[in-house]
């Protein structure tokens, strides 16, 4: 019953391992091993390591081995066989009432790891006909064992057959579990296909019942590991076997692929090579062929080229000069623009010694205090940020001076050169009398009934306005027309805009220069009187004069 179990767990997996080599061909190379040997118990009962104790039972096994580098080896591992001990009583047994005990398993492993290889190119050649490896895998076992232990006979456990016989007790124990397992060994290179293979390989288990060291109590609850010695139980695998490769060359089994001759040593054999005789230097920048590359078809070889990526020319050794400067683009910071070695490739448009790229007023020659931009008037601000490019002035006044000392930078003083105040941008303040005096003027001067004519008798108040203003020559002028409400608000605004107009034209004809003035009819928006009473009225009809800086 056991075996036909055996069979179902492990057959399949070895033909799944099979497969997927198979299926794996063109990954690495691969090999198969088959082998015999004998399987050595140890474990809490005693040891048969080394053939010291018999019995020493038989078994066998195969590994498949995949080529994942030149030092290591993927592995899929499996073997079956028997496994047992006998022993008398001794001090070792601390259960008195015990003359011997003796079992016999048969046992089965699968496992999976990798095998380290020392014939890796860098501890023995690739080539060496000896091949030593260590080896480490995870994997599942599976135990059939039958155990005998036999009571002192004084002691009354006992088994009596039907004529009154004593007899020892035998039980059964069936176990699959996880196991680890390591080892060493060495292949021996026959040929380029077959191989000799010796190893040795310890199979850990996480159980201690098989053996009859824990009672061989089949009970589940019974602890794995026994108590009294509290260590589990191991087999050695110590074997003999030979290996196949299944590609070309012993790469599954220790060894590299066979090497085709490769008479300049350029790595490609000389049956395809075109260009056998290709010189040292070349060797390690051929084609496909075999012939000294120009991967970047520039017509420089590329053990001569440096830069063998890109097209380039013969006086920079093959590199590229996209700006014909002569300076290669990879040590060219202008790679796009012609330059001058000076200035690593890039130009100096404006000839003040520093270079476009860095210039930050390229087109203008500058200092390099300003990083390359001109002062015209030598006051440490750059004529792009001056106000005043032309007059020496100060950081707080934009590069302007205050030329008449009022607090207020010519950039903003409408009047520079006579000290004003801030609120007249910079101008003197108008005097009360002046402003009282236009307001007068202002008073005098009157239309005809609804329409923009000024009546004759205005004439001499508008010639007094006009010499007032041009009193203040920096002030520009506001013309307000105004109205009342009576009539159409919307005829209101165009009629005053109209008379507004009317005196503007006055006032220019007069000597006001007209850029200072401006006119603009309000309506009856801005009434300054009671528009219910008649004097109310006549006081919101009305042209007003505003000054402003």
């Amino acid at each position: 019953m056991h075996k036909n179990y055996l069979k179902s767990i492990f057959l399949p997996a070895i033909i799944s391992l099979f497969v997927g080599n198979l299926s794996a061909q063109g990954q690495g190379s691969m090999g198969v091993e088959v082998n015999g040997g004998y399987r050595e118990y140890l474990g809490d009962m005693g040891s048969s390591l080394f053939f010291t104790t018999k019995p020493i039972y038989q078994g066998g096994g195969a590994t498949f081995t995949y080529g994942i580098s030149p030092s290591f080896d993927g592995v899929a591992n499996i073997s079956a066989g028997d496994v047992g001990f006998c022993r008398s009583f001794d001090s070792f047994v601390k259960e008195k009432d015990i003359i011997w005990k003796s079992f016999k398993a048969n046992t089965a492993d699968l496992s999976f790891g990798v095998r380290y290889k020392l014939n890796n190119g860098v501890l023995l050649s690739e080539d060496s006909k000896f091949a030593p490896y260590f080896y480490g895998a995870i994997g599942a076992y599976y135990v059939h064992s039958k155990i005998k232990w036999g009571p002192d006979p004084y002691v009354a456990a006992t088994r009596i057959d039907q004529w009154g016989g004593v007899h020892p007790i035998e039980n059964t124990i069936q176990d699959i579990g996880v196991q680890l397992q390591g080892g060493l060994g060495f292949k021996y290179i026959l040929t380029d296909r077959i191989a000799l293979n010796w190893s040795y390989i310890l199979t850990y288990t996480f159980n201690d019942r098989w053996d009859g060291s824990n009672d061989a109590d089949p009970n589940p609850d019974k602890p794995l590991v026994n108590k009294l010695y509290r260590s589990n139980d191991a087999w050695g695998y110590n074997n003999i076997g030979v290996a196949f490769s299944l590609t070309e060359g012993m790469g599954g089994s220790g060894r590299g692929p066979k090497r085709m001759k490769d008479t300049d040593e350029d790595g490609v054999p000389d049956k395809y090579d075109r260009c056998k005789g290709t010189e040292a230097k070349y060797r390690k920048y051929v084609d496909s062929l075999g012939c000294p590359a120009d991967t970047d078809g520039d017509g420089i070889l590329d053990a001569d080229d440096k830069c063998a990526e890109e097209k380039g020319t013969i006086e920079l050794n093959g590199c590229p000069d996209s700006d014909g400067d002569g300076i290669e683009n990879k040590l060219d910071v202008c790679p796009n623009v012609k330059g001058t070695p000076e200035f690593n490739g890039c130009p100096d448009t404006d000839g003040d010694g520093i270079a476009d790229n860095v210039d930050g007023c390229p087109n203008e020659k500058g200092s390099k205090e300003l990083n390359g931009c001109p002062d015209a008037d030598g006051d440490g601000i750059a004529n792009a940020k001056d106000k005043c490019p032309d007059l020496a002035g100060t950081v707080t006044g934009e590069g302007c001076p205050d030329t008449d000392g009022d607090g207020v930078y010519n950039n903003i003083d409408k009047c520079p050169d006579v000290a004003g105040i801030a609120a007249n941008k910079g101008c003197p303040e108008v005097k009360k009398e002046t402003v009282q005096k236009i307001a007068l003027a202002a008073k005098g001067i009157n239309f005809e009934t609804n329409k923009d004519l000024i009546i004759v008798a205005s004439f001499k108040n508008l010639d007094a306005l006009a010499k007032l203003l041009n009193s203040e020559p920096n002030a520009n002028v506001e013309i307000q027309g105004h109205t009342d409400n009576v009539g159409d608000a919307t005829a209101n605004k165009s009629l005053s805009q109209k008379r507004a107009d009317a005196v503007k034209r006055y006032l220019i004809n007069a000597g006001v220069a007209e850029s200072r003035m401006s006119s603009v009819g309000y309506g009856s928006e801005m009434p300054i009187a009671d528009n219910a009473s008649t004097i109310g009225k006549e006081k919101n009809r009305r042209v007003d004069f505003k000054l402003s800086f």
